[in-house]
C-alpha cells in the first residue's frame, strides 16, 4: 500500500510537467505502484485463506474481497471522468493516494503479521525468468512493427527461453516462486488457465470500449465511466448472489458457467457500432457484469480449495499472479487486433467485434476446461457423495 501511494503520488505530480517529461514521470509513478500491487493483491487473498481453514466457510469471504475488486473497478472510472470535468489529469491519482494509505494505516493496526515457513527464501532465478517469461513487449512490436520484425522474433524467442528456464529452475528450488507440483491438480489447472482469460477478457474488454466509445462516438471520461459502471456496478450487486450459491453448486460449476455467459456477453458487446445510444451499449454491458461474478469470486475458491491448507496461501499467490498477468496481456493483445484491422481499413465497429471475437473464442476454451474437469471428478467422486 505504501508503494501505491508512492506510485499516485509521482503520477500525480507527472500533471505537472509537460511532453515527454511527464509521460516519463506517468511511467514511473504506475511502475512503483505496479509494484505495490504485485506484493497486494496476492497477499490479501492470501491472508484469507490461512485465516478462514475451513474450504465450507472460505467463499463467503473470498467473495467480500472479489466485491471489493468490483466495487474498485465501478468507482475508479466515474470517479477519474468526473475529477477530469473540472480539475487537471494529475488529481485523479489523488483519491488512490488517500484510499491507499487510510488502508496501510488501517491494516497496520488490525491485521496479524504472516510468517513463510522456517528457511523460507525469495526465488531471485525464479523471479527473473517470470518477469522476463511475461513480458508483453513482443507482443506490442508484432503488431506494431510485424510478427516477423527482429524486435519481435527475439522478444518472444528470449520470452520462450525464459519460459523452458522458469520450469526447470522451479523443480529444482528449494523454495519456488511457484510451486509447480500444484498443477497436478486438476481443478487447481482449471481455476489458474480461467484466472488468466477471464482478466485477460474484462480489462482488455474494458480497455478497447474505452477506445471506442472515446475516440469513436465521442464520449466524455465522465460518459466512457458511466457505462462502464453498468458492467462493475452490476457485478458487485451479484456477487452475494454467487456467494450464496456457492454453498449449493459447486465453484468449478459456477465457474464454467460464467465463461460461457461472458461468450454471450462478449458477442452482444461486438454488435455495437458508432451510432448505438446508451440504452442499448449499457444491459450488453450489465450481461457481462453478470457473467463477471460468476468468474471473479469462484475461479479464486476453486483455487485455493483444491490444495491443502498449508498450499492454500501459495495457490492463492500463483492464481492471482495468472490473474493479473491475463489483465497485462489482455489489453496488449486485444489493442494489436484492433489497430490491426483499423491498419487494414477495417471500420472501428468490425476493428472492436473481431477483437472481441478473441476473448469469446478464449472464454469458450477456459469453460470447457472447467466442464471436463467439473464432469471427471464427479465420475470420480465415492458412490453416494
Amino acid at each position: 500500500m505504501s508503494l501505491t501511494v508512492l506510485g499516485a503520488v509521482i503520477a500525480g505530480l507527472a500533471g505537472t510537467a509537460e511532453g515527454s517529461a511527464a509521460v516519463h514521470a506517468l511511467w514511473a509513478g504506475q511502475a512503483v505502484s505496479g509494484l505495490g500491487a504485485g506484493a497486494l493483491l496476492p497477499t490479501t487473498l492470501a491472508l484469507i485463506a490461512h485465516a478462514v481453514p475451513d474450504p465450507r466457510r472460505r467463499g463467503r469471504y473470498v467473495n467480500a474481497w472479489a466485491t471489493g475488486i468490483v466495487v474498485g473497478l465501478a468507482l475508479g472510472p466515474l470517479l477519474s471522468g468526473t475529477i477530469l470535468r473540472y480539475l487537471d489529469w494529475g488529481w485523479i491519482y489523488a483519491p488512490t493516494g488517500a484510499l491507499a494509505a487510510l488502508a496501510a494505516a488501517a491494516a497496520l493496526v488490525a491485521l496479524p503479521e504472516s510468517k513463510a515457513p522456517a528457511g523460507r527464501h525469495l526465488d531471485w532465478t525464479g523471479q527473473v525468468l517470470a518477469t522476463v517469461t511475461v513480458s508483453i513487449y513482443g507482443v506490442i512490436e508484432g503488431g506494431e512493427h510485424g510478427w516477423t520484425s527482429v524486435p519481435c522474433l527475439v522478444a518472444l524467442g528470449l520470452a520462450a527461453i525464459a519460459l523452458v528456464a522458469f520450469v526447470v529452475a522451479e523443480s529444482r528450488s528449494a523454495a519456488p516462486l511457484m510451486e509447480l507440483s500444484l498443477y497436478r491438480n486438476g481443478q487447481f489447472t482449471a481455476a489458474g488457465v480461467s484466472a488468466l482469460i477471464a482478466l485477460f477478457s474484462i480489462v482488455g474488454t474494458a480497455f478497447l470500449l474505452s477506445l471506442f466509445l472515446g475516440y469513436t462516438q465521442r464520449l466524455s471520461p465522465l460518459g466512457i465511466g458511466l457505462r462502464l459502471l453498468f458492467t462493475a456496478g452490476v457485478s458487485a450487486l451479484v456477487n452475494p448472489l454467487v456467494g450464496a450459491l456457492m454453498s449449493r453448486v459447486r465453484p468449478l460449476v459456477l465457474l464454467g458457467l460464467g465463461m460461457f455467459l461472458s461468450a454471450v456477453a462478449l458477442l452482444l458487446i461486438g454488435a455495437i457500432d458508432e451510432t448505438t445510444g446508451f440504452a442499448d451499449v449499457v444491459w450488453r454491458l450489465a450481461v457481462f457484469g453478470v457473467a463477471m461474478s460468476f468468474m471473479l469470486t469462484p475461479v479464486s475458491v476453486v483455487a485455493i480449495n483444491a490444495v491443502p491448507w498449508r498450499s492454500a496461501g501459495a495457490a492463492a499467490a500463483t492464481n492471482t499472479a495468472l490473474r493479473q498477468y491475463g489483465g497485462a496481456l489482455g489489453p496488449a493483445v486485444l489493442g494489436v487486433v484492433f489497430n490491426g484491422r483499423i491498419g487494414a481499413g477495417a471500420s472501428p465497429a468490425s476493428a472492436l467485434s473481431t477483437a472481441l471475437l478473441v476473448n469469446v473464442v478464449l472464454v469458450l476454451a477456459a469453460g470447457a476446461l472447467c466442464v471436463v474437469v467439473a464432469v471427471r471428478r464427479r465420475e470420480g467422486a465415492p458412490r453416494g457423495r
